[in-house]
């Protein structure tokens, strides 16, 4: 169980489970009433996605010789505290579990999560793995921003309404640059070793300027979007979050190497401040 949680990488599984729970509290402003089944449904199914795209993305890059110099978290597959075949099954066994959450989904929301639950069940291979490799080509930054801004947040409050608005894609933008800071530290922290492995991230193809430029973009332009919401009584807590934002602001450009496993902490603390307190203002407007 012990190995199970390491190669399950906890800190990450917020960027999965967060925006569904978020879109939730806003569906709740409109004090609108909604089965609490699909919900669940929603996280638990983000939730298998997520666990099973870090089990074949730490096989896969221990294949590929990416986890050679690692700087990151211990790998389970590469340290040898597990075998590539059980941690395959692993991946598999939560694409299973994540394609079950999809079928009451699927019923709900008709043939649109058909092709979205397909894409999404085939890129927790699809990310590190096979023949369009995201995470290889520069593209991992794009597709954290799709699937866990567009397809979760919008994705999910579909399922709890049945309807889009402008203000859910503001939403879905927020959370997907929100959890695209993971992957962007995440990158930054590996610029070297990726480069000497040839795993071609877009932090390897720009500068170390630019790219941290880019991760500014992403911690502090939600903050922006946030004032579509400035009609919702207490939106304004949420700026709150900015304590954390320029903790983590100073360590992307104070840190490197080993050091920025730092700036992964506080992307999560970053992204659960943030969630809570926006959650709460849309919570506190649907007791008005």
């Amino acid at each position: 169980m012990k190995n199970f949680i390491l190669g399950a990488r906890p800190k990450t599984l917020l960027a999965g489970v967060i925006p569904p729970l978020v879109s939730y509290a806003y569906f709740m402003s409109f004090k609108k009433p909604s089965e609490l089944t699909y919900l669940f449904l929603c996280v638990f199914g983000a939730l298998f996605i997520q666990l099973a795209t870090n089990f074949f993305n730490d096989v896969i890059d221990f294949e590929k010789g990416a986890d050679t110099k690692r700087v990151g978290p211990t790998r389970v597959t590469a340290s040898g505290l597990v075998d590539m075949k059980t941690v395959r099954l692993w991946a598999k066994s939560c694409v299973l579990l994540g394609a079950l959450c999809g079928i009451p989904l699927i019923l709900r929301g008709g043939w649109p999560f058909v092709v979205l639950g397909l894409i999404s069940l085939y890129l927790t291979y699809g990310y590190t793995g096979g023949k369009v490799s995201l995470a290889y080509r520069g593209l991992g930054e794009l597709f954290v921003f799709i699937f866990f801004g567009l397809f979760s947040v919008m994705g999910s409050f579909y399922l709890f309404s049945l309807e889009l608005n402008t203000g859910v894609v503001v939403l879905a933008s927020i959370f997907g640059l929100l959890t695209t800071t993971f992957i962007c530290v995440n990158n930054l922290r590996d610029r070297e070793t990726d480069k000497e492995v040839g795993k071609l991230t877009l932090a390897t193809k720009m500068s170390r300027v630019g790219y941290k430029a880019l991760i500014d973009l992403t911690i502090f332009s939600p903050y922006l979007f946030c004032l579509y919401f400035k009609d919702t009584k207490s939106f304004f807590i949420t700026y709150l979050a900015l304590l954390p934002a320029v903790k983590l602001s100073k360590i992307i450009h104070t840190k490197s190497g080993a050091e920025l496993n730092e700036g992964l902490k506080f992307s999560g603390i970053h992204l659960v401040v943030y969630s809570t307190l926006l959650s709460l203002s849309f919570i506190y407007e649907s007791f008005l």
